[in-house]
């Protein structure tokens, strides 16, 4: 009963405070908005092909030059423009300079075809690129062909019109978009951020003196860290739920539909954060100087965690480093369950999460056993 009278009086007194609200809800809600505008096109799956812009200059061969038209013909459906260049320093020029969102530059001499990338637009350029390597593999076999066995050209029909690539995605489960992915890993972020409640909710009874006064009430000290631990888990709790509504309904955020797993999981982070607040709070006497490690750690780990760009299209070294970050074993659990239906990483997010926090609960305890507030 005392536990849960503390834990009440916890809550309270963070919903009271108009700087935990503003920080614990707000902030994420601003940057989840600002961030899922920003990098709406770097997470944009559907590519269209259009105003794709190719340059290229003919000197190919009479055969060369009838099969490269037709394939001009079949990738101006598809909407890839081409354009003439009478020279070949123009045309280099202007894939340097990107003029005119130019993709490359295609340079046909006799039977040789040369491919000028830009590769400023990876996407594009590799449309092309696997296009025009589509054609050349055609035109290489019917070359072949007319050297080896003249009389198979009569079957080829060497003017047909083809459709020379076919795209679709190797990926058929669903792609988070800029703001389902920020939705969730900015809600992770300012959990980790919820550790600040942790300490100052130690730090507030030291110096209200209200620590000592607890204690004289009969309440045993490690009902005193329970309700704190319980109260302010609540809290952080109740302040997600409100982001969780908002990138849910006015972001329209996709959260899957396991949203009891994925609740779990940011359960157990909550509770890591808090008992590393509380535990902080009674290691360091000054809210100050905890809080300064709170933000010095939390950007590192929310780095390495993919907080601010997914780590899965990173280089091997920084993907193994990013293991040692808590929070990216949590996105990682909570990305792949919504867009996945993937429990792989649910069982090491929470386990990993809980035994961080028993160790703080653990090592905090031992604090208060020691002396009071």
């Amino acid at each position: 009963m005392r536990v849960l009278k503390i834990a009440s009086r916890e809550i309270k007194e963070n919903f009271r405070s108009k700087k935990a609200m503003v920080f614990m809800v707000l902030f994420p809600i601003v940057l989840m908005t600002i961030l899922g505008f920003a990098f709406s096109n770097t997470f944009n799956s559907d590519h269209k092909i259009s105003n794709i812009s190719v340059e290229y200059t003919d000197n190919g061969s009479k055969e060369l030059s009838k099969g490269f038209n037709n394939f001009v013909d079949s990738c101006e459906k598809l909407g890839i423009r081409f354009h003439e260049v009478k020279e070949i320093a123009s045309g280099i020029n202007d894939v340097r300079n990107v003029k005119y969102n130019c993709a490359g530059y295609i340079v046909l001499r006799g039977n040789n075809i040369v491919f000028y990338k830009n590769d400023r637009d990876f996407v594009d350029t590799n449309i092309v690129e696997t296009i025009l390597k589509t054609f050349v593999d055609r035109f290489n076999v019917v070359a072949v062909l007319a050297k080896e066995n003249p009389q198979s050209l009569s079957k080829i029909n060497v003017s047909d019109n083809y459709d020379f690539t076919e795209i679709v995605s190797l990926n058929s489960e669903r792609q988070p978009s800029s703001y389902d992915y920020y939705s969730i890993t900015m809600l992770t972020l300012i959990i980790l951020y919820g550790s600040i409640s942790g300490i100052y909710s130690i730090n507030s009874e030291r110096v209200r003196n209200t620590g000592n006064r607890m204690l004289t009430t009969l309440a045993k000290k490690h009902e005193i860290l329970l309700g704190k631990i319980l109260g302010s888990s609540l809290s952080v709790f109740l302040q997600s739920i409100l982001v969780f509504l908002y990138s849910r309904f006015i972001l329209k955020a996709y959260w899957g539909n396991d949203i009891y797993t994925i609740t779990l999981i940011i359960i157990s982070e909550i509770i890591f954060s808090i008992s590393l607040g509380i535990c902080l709070g009674f290691l360091f006497k000054n809210s100050g100087v905890a809080s300064g490690i709170v933000n010095a750690i939390i950007p590192f780990i929310a780095f390495l965690g993919g907080s601010y760009f997914s780590v899965d299209a990173a280089e091997a070294l920084f993907k193994n480093l990013s293991n040692i970050s808590p929070i990216k074993w949590t996105n990682s659990a909570i990305l792949n369950v919504a867009f996945a239906n993937n429990y792989n990483d649910v069982l090491a997010a929470i386990v990993i999460n809980l035994a961080c926090a028993f160790v703080f609960v653990f090592l905090a305890a031992y604090l208060f056993r020691k002396e009071a507030f």
